[in-house]
C-alpha cells in the first residue's frame, strides 16, 4: 500500500498547490503570452511545473531510502528546478538552458556514477563499453531525453499525458524487476501528473513550463538508467527506446529536418508532429488523443519485449519510426486532410445522442445519491468503535453543525464539510478489521467495491460535465493535512491498516460530496441525511453497546 499512498499523496499535494501557483502567476503577470507559434488565444500561467515537482518529490523524500544514486537524482532536479524557474521568469535562450541541463547531468553522473555501460547481448556477445565512451553516451542520453520531453510540450495535456504512459510503464517494469524504490518514484510522478492534467486538459488554465517539462524529461532518462543499467536486471538494455518512443522520434525528426533545410536545430517552428496533425485537420483534442494512442502502442510493445534480445527491441523501434515518419511524409506530399466531422469529439456528438449522454450523466449521479448514503450507514453499523474519543468528537462536531444550520448558512456549509470528512476518516480507520455487517467477505473487499464503484461513477459524471464541479476549495488543504498525517498517527492499530485505502476513500468522498452539494435541491439531501444518520448510529452504539 506504500506505493498507492505515494501516488495519492503526490496527487493531492499537486492538486492543492496548482491553484495557489495559478493565482500567484496571475498576480505577478507570470504568463505565457500568445504569439504566431502558439495556439492559445489568451495569456496562461506557466509555472504549473513547480506543482508537479512539489507533488512528486515530497513522497520520494518521505518514503524512499536515500542512496547515492537517489541523492544524485534529487540534486539534478534541484538544479533543473532553479533554471526552469529562471526560464519561466525571464525566457532563457537555448544556450542558458543547455548550461543548466549540462550542470544537472554532470552533478548526477559525478555523485550517482550511473552510466550506460552495458548495451546488452547482440547475437552471442554482450557489449560492455569502456568509461571513456560510456560517460559521453550517458550525457547525450540524459540531455537528449530532457529536451525531447521539453519539446513535446506543445498542446494542452500532451506532454503530461504522454509522461503518464511513460512513468506508469517504468513503474510496472520496476515492480516486475523487484525495484520498489524506483516504483515509488515513478508512481509519485504519475500522481502529480494526474493532478496537473486536471488543470492542463484543453482548454488549459495553467502550463507546466520548462520547470515541469525538463523535470519530467530528466526523471524519465535517469529512471531508465536505474532500470536498465543494474547488473542484476534482466530487462532489455535498449528498452528505453520504445518506452520513450514518441518524444524521441518527434525530436530527432524535427531536428534532422531543420538541419537539412540549413536552419538551426534549436530554432522553434511548426514542424513537430502535433502541429502537423493540426494541419491535417485534427482538432486540438483529437491530435492529443492520436498521440496518446501511438504512445500507448509503444507502452504495450515495451512490456511485451522487456526480456527480448536487443536486436528485437531495436528492430521494433525502427519499424515504428518508419511507420510514423512515412505516415506524416505521405500526408504532407499528398495533401491529406481529415474530412469535416470526422474528429473523435465530432463523431461522439454525431453517434452518441444527447439522450444517451444525459442518461449516463443521470445514471452516475443517481448511483452516487443512493449508494454513498447506504454505504456510510452500513459502515457505521459495522464499525467496532475502537476510537471512542474520536467518535465523540465527531458527534459534538455534528451537533455544532446542526446548531449552525439555524444560525448561519455559510458556517453550516463549512462545518458540515469538516464533520463529514472527519466521519468518513473515522469509518475508514475503524471498519477495516471487523467483518462488515451481514456480509461474509473481507471488509477490505467491501471498501474496494464500494469506493471504487463510486469513484468510477464520479469520473463518468465529471467527464460528461467537463469537471466543472471539481474546483479546488480551501477545505482541500484540510484534507491534505489529514491525509499526510495518517501514517504518523501514534496509534498502534493505525500502523497495520491499509493507509492507501483510507486516503483513496477520502479523496473519492471529497469529489462525491462536492458533486452532491453542487446538485443539491431544496428539500431532502441524501448526503446530509446519511452523515447525520451514521453519526447518530455511532452515538447510540456508544451509549448502548448492544445496539
Amino acid at each position: 500500500m506504500l506505493h498507492l499512498f505515494s501516488l495519492l499523496m503526490s496527487f493531492y499535494i499537486t492538486v492543492t498547490t496548482i491553484p495557489c501557483l495559478r493565482w500567484f502567476a496571475n498576480r505577478i503577470k507570470l504568463l505565457d503570452i500568445p504569439d504566431n507559434r502558439k495556439l492559445h488565444k489568451t495569456p496562461v500561467p506557466r509555472i504549473g511545473g513547480m506543482g508537479i515537482v512539489a507533488g512528486a518529490v515530497m513522497p520520494i523524500l518521505i518514503w524512499v531510502e536515500m542512496t547515492n544514486e537517489l541523492k544524485a537524482f534529487l540534486a539534478g532536479i534541484i538544479i533543473l528546478l532553479f533554471f526552469g524557474v529562471m526560464d519561466d521568469l525571464s525566457n532563457l535562450n537555448y544556450r542558458e538552458k543547455f548550461f543548466g541541463q549540462i550542470l544537472a547531468m554532470g552533478v548526477f553522473l559525478f555523485i550517482g556514477k550511473v552510466f550506460i555501460i552495458n548495451l546488452g547481448v547482440w547475437g552471442t556477445r554482450e557489449i560492455i563499453l569502456p568509461y571513456w565512451l560510456a560517460v559521453p553516451l550517458t550525457a547525450f542520453f540524459i540531455i537528449g531525453i530532457t529536451n525531447a520531453i521539453n519539446l513535446s510540450d506543445g498542446l494542452d495535456g500532451l506532454a503530461g499525458g504522454v509522461c503518464v504512459f511513460i512513468f506508469s510503464t517504468l513503474a510496472l517494469l520496476a515492480f516486475i524487476d523487484g525495484r520498489t524504490p524506483i516504483m515509488v518514484c515513478c508512481l509519485a510522478i504519475v500522481g502529480a501528473l494526474l493532478a496537473f492534467l486536471r488543470f492542463n486538459t484543453f482548454p488549459a488554465s495553467i502550463f507546466m513550463g520548462d520547470t515541469g517539462s525538463q523535470f519530467l524529461g530528466f526523471s524519465a532518462a535517469v529512471i531508465c538508467l536505474f532500470l536498465t543499467q543494474s547488473q542484476s536486471t534482466a530487462i532489455a538494455r535498449a528498452l528505453p527506446l520504445i518506452v520513450l518512443g514518441f518524444p524521441i522520434i518527434d525530436t530527432i525528426t524535427v531536428m534532422l529536418e531543420r538541419i537539412y533545410e540549413g536552419k538551426s536545430p534549436f530554432k522553434p517552428d511548426l514542424k513537430h508532429f502535433h502541429y502537423r496533425l493540426l494541419k491535417l485537420g485534427f482538432s486540438h483534442k483529437d491530435a492529443v488523443i492520436f498521440i496518446y494512442l501511438i504512445q500507448a502502442l509503444m507502452v504495450f510493445l515495451s512490456i511485451q519485449l522487456r526480456y527480448y534480445p536487443e536486436i528485437w527491441v531495436v528492430s521494433t523501434y525502427l519499424s515504428l519510426v518508419g511507420l510514423i515518419t512515412s505516415f506524416f511524409y505521405l500526408a504532407h506530399r499528398r495533401g491529406w486532410r481529415l474530412q469535416e466531422g470526422a474528429g473523435i469529439e465530432k463523431l461522439w456528438n454525431r453517434y452518441i445522442t444527447q439522450e444517451a449522454t444525459l442518461f449516463l450523466k443521470n445514471l452516475s449521479l443517481n448511483y452516487i445519491k443512493v449508494v454513498l448514503p447506504l454505504g456510510l450507514i452500513w459502515l457505521a453499523i459495522s464499525s467496532p468503535l475502537k476510537l471512542v474519543e474520536g467518535g465523540m468528537v465527531i458527534f459534538f462536531m455534528i451537533f455544532a453543525t446542526l446548531a449552525a444550520r439555524f444560525v448561519n448558512q455559510f458556517a453550516f456549509k463549512i462545518l458540515f464539510r469538516l464533520t463529514s470528512y472527519a466521519l468518513v476518516m473515522y469509518l475508514l480507520l475503524t471498519s477495516q478489521k471487523a467483518a462488515v455487517f451481514s456480509l461474509s467477505y473481507s471488509p477490505q473487499l467491501f471498501h474496494y467495491i464500494f469506493w471504487g464503484s463510486i469513484g468510477f461513477s464520479d469520473l463518468i459524471y465529471l467527464f460528461i460535465t467537463r469537471f466543472k464541479f471539481l474546483e479546488t476549495n480551501p477545505l482541500d488543504y484540510l484534507i491534505l493535512m489529514l491525509v499526510m498525517s495518517i501514517p504518523f498517527l501514534p496509534l498502534a492499530q493505525v500502523k497495520v491498516l491499509h493507509v492507501g485505502l483510507v486516503v483513496g476513500g477520502m479523496i473519492v468522498f471529497l469529489w462525491t460530496s462536492e458533486i452532491l452539494i453542487a446538485n443539491q435541491k431544496k428539500g431532502f439531501s441524501p448526503l446530509y441525511f446519511s452523515c447525520f444518520t451514521a453519526t447518530l448510529i455511532l452515538f447510540l452504539r456508544y451509549l448502548v453497546p448492544q445496539f
